[in-house]
């Protein structure tokens, strides 16, 4: 299934976020709608209130990890947790589609590439 990529907006419109490149990222309609008009979420191992991660500005690799398959993000640190639990970014649909992309070598994503999780 293709999945069609839409502009989300990292500070949204309704919390006087801008039309700017600097604000402005690509997300998968399903993550778009989970984040809606968030910018924070709880961590789910202290409870306590964090940003959203911000891939403008945070680096992916500090904050998340692969596990030992390639098919579960794990939230390294409470943004990285927040995020995860947020978005549901480990749903039954994207591990199973993550699974047949692993089969063909094509995911996990190298370090040094920011994933669309």
């Amino acid at each position: 299934m293709l999945e069609i990529l839409e502009i989300e907006h990292i500070i949204p419109l309704a919390q006087n976020g801008q039309n700017e490149e600097s604000n402005l990222w690509l997300a998968c309609s399903v993550c778009n709608s989970r984040k809606g008009i968030k910018t924070t979420a709880v961590d789910p191992q202290t409870g306590d209130t964090v940003p959203l991660f911000n891939p403008r500005t945070q680096n992916w690799i500090e904050h998340f990890k692969w596990d030992n398959l390639g098919l579960i993000i794990v939230g390294l640190t409470a943004v990285g947790r927040a995020t995860v639990d947020a978005f549901e970014i480990n749903n039954t649909r994207a591990v199973n589609v993550r699974r047949r992309w692993v089969s063909v070598g094509w995911y996990p994503p190298h370090l040094d590439e920011t994933p669309d999780a």
